[in-house]
């Protein structure tokens, strides 16, 4: 290649004076991704280790069978990290999720500018995957409730979206599910409800409870990498190794979302089943694939829903009707399939109801709702909810009008990367923020701009530190300090990222520029207007 370069050159002198400057550009480039490669491995073992130790500040309440062991308890004891308690552990774990963050960040630097290649990115997330079979469960209490909510409707024969596990005091997973959950009906999709159901009659033991759910989540994950890994390779191919490490070599898919069990996985699989779908124009199957997603986790409806905007727009104004029908036929014949165990008058909403009154620690308009409360004695908070709703409402109908107004010849690039910053709004303007629910949005990062694809790299990195002391019984003040530090210190960041973020969709809406252009194409398309 250098050959190549200096061929043209006629001076000896000039030739070899950049064949060592290449040389040596060529060297430190190889040195910058040889560091990122072996500080990412390292970051990954060191969050295995530490969370392989006993009373680990990163796993939740376990039962005895599912505690740490094998190869990563054992490295906790040969390094010594398992005679470590009590503060000294919480700042060994706050220093590791920080180090898993800043190597994540290199590793993924160098996979954008393609020093390293998409054959190694994959080999190191099949590798990361197989080190969280190896670990306890982390960071979230989750599946206990998914578990339980599947045991009442497949065990106990009773309908999850009206009792509760509290109506079940005697089980074994009363010892283990979150305390807020306890008295909550199921908040999640039927069909995943159902998939509890069948997970619940399979396996008995908590323990084998957990391990079903994490198996599904790793099947899901690396099933949602593959697929996304052959589309890029075939759309954007440049951009493979980035698609790629953003998923699989992403700390919070991998320890907070895969180590946790999470079904937000489930909904990615969808997501990216269905961008591969538009992008081989096969669109009515996408919008069952989505359907099945919305009906794991509601936060699928969104692409759902623009899906449907988009095949209506495409279609000849006399047969919109007609092709608006069919397509909804298809989600409502789904969703009733799966939703009819379940309907009843009590909740026919099957937990939206529910789930529209949680808000999460982390949700800006928490952070904004707070400071109203405290400025007007507790009355105005709720303002700061309506309005970030309000404004997610207007996001999601801006980027649908941009939408049809570029009908009929919408590319499938321009409906993903929709979906992405949709999926980006939705995260940061809902009432919660938690670090799985990244993975809604990762499998579209690759098809983003500037703007939005660091927004997705930088709250992910804000995620990755956000947990540290999953437990407030075992270490009560490493735990408030950890919810301190995220309401006020990241929380606040996100506020600027958001801000970032709005005024970049902005800038695009006014200048007519499709949401997959790059910040450059944007500045060309608003001298060409």
């Amino acid at each position: 290649m250098i050959g190549r370069i200096l061929g043209g050159i006629g001076d000896a002198r000039i030739r070899l004076y950049l064949r060592g400057l290449l040389q040596s550009v060529a060297v430190q480039a190889s040195t910058t991704r040889n560091a990122a490669i072996a500080g990412s491995v390292a970051s990954v073992a060191l969050v295995a280790i530490v969370a392989s130790v006993p009373r680990s500040p990163f796993q939740p309440v376990l039962p005895g069978s599912a505690g740490p062991s094998g190869p990563f308890r054992w490295l906790a004891g040969l390094t010594g990290l398992d005679a470590v308690h009590g503060s000294a552990l919480v700042v060994v774990s706050v220093l590791t999720v920080a180090l898993a963050a800043a190597a994540f960040l290199a590793v993924l630097r160098e996979a954008w500018r393609g020093t390293i290649s998409a054959g190694t990115v994959i080999g190191l997330t099949v590798a990361y995957h197989v080190v969280v079979l190896f670990l306890p469960l982390l960071f979230s209490r989750d599946v206990y409730s998914y578990a339980y909510y599947g045991k009442i409707a497949g065990v106990y024969h009773a309908n999850p979206y009206v009792v509760t596990p509290s109506d079940f005091p005697s089980d074994p997973l009363a010892l283990y599910v979150g305390p807020r959950w306890v008295g909550t009906p199921a908040v999640y999709g039927p069909l995943f409800t159902l998939l509890s159901s069948g997970v619940a009659r399979m396996f008995g033991s908590v323990t084998a409870l957990i391990a079903a759910f994490r198996v599904i989540a790793i099947v899901a994950s690396l099933a949602t990498i593959a697929i996304v890994a052959r589309l890029v390779r075939r759309v954007r191919p440049e951009r493979e190794a980035f698609a790629v490490a953003m998923i699989g070599l992403n700390p919070v898919v991998l320890f907070q979302s895969v180590a946790s069990g999470h079904n937000d996985l489930l909904v990615a699989l969808s997501i990216a089943g269905a961008l591969a779908l538009v992008i081989a124009g096969k669109e009515l199957p996408a919008i069952a694939v989505l359907s099945l997603g919305a009906l794991v986790k509601a936060t699928a409806a969104v692409p759902l829903l623009l899906l449907v905007v988009v095949v209506v727009a495409r279609t000849e104004p006399g047969r919109r009707a007609r092709a608006l029908a069919a397509h909804l036929a298809v989600a409502a014949a789904i969703a009733l399939l799966f939703a009819l165990p379940f309907l009843q008058t009590s909740d026919p909403s099957l937990g939206m109801t529910e789930l529209a009154k949680h808000q999460g620690w982390l949700a800006p308009s928490r952070f904004f709702g707070r400071v109203l409360d405290a400025m007007t004695g507790e009355a105005l908070g709720i303002v700061s909810r309506v309005t970030f709703a309000a404004a997610f409402v207007l996001a999601l109908f801006l980027i649908a009008r941009a939408l049809v107004r570029r009908a009929p010849s919408i590319p499938a690039e321009a409906e993903g990367a929709a979906w992405g910053w949709s999926l980006l709004f939705l995260m940061l303007l809902g009432p919660v923020l938690l670090p799985w629910y990244l993975a809604w949005t990762l499998p579209l990062a690759w098809l983003l701009p500037k703007v939005p694809r660091l927004t997705a790299v930088w709250i992910g990195t804000l995620l990755t530190v956000s947990q540290w002391a999953t437990e407030p019984t075992r270490y009560p003040r490493a735990y408030d300090a950890n919810v301190l530090f995220g309401h006020y210190v990241l929380t606040p960041v996100v506020v600027v990222v958001l801000a970032w973020l709005a005024v970049d969709f902005v800038r695009r809406l006014r200048a007519g520029t499709p949401f997959e252009e790059e910040p450059d194409e944007v500045a060309a398309s608003a001298r060409r207007r």
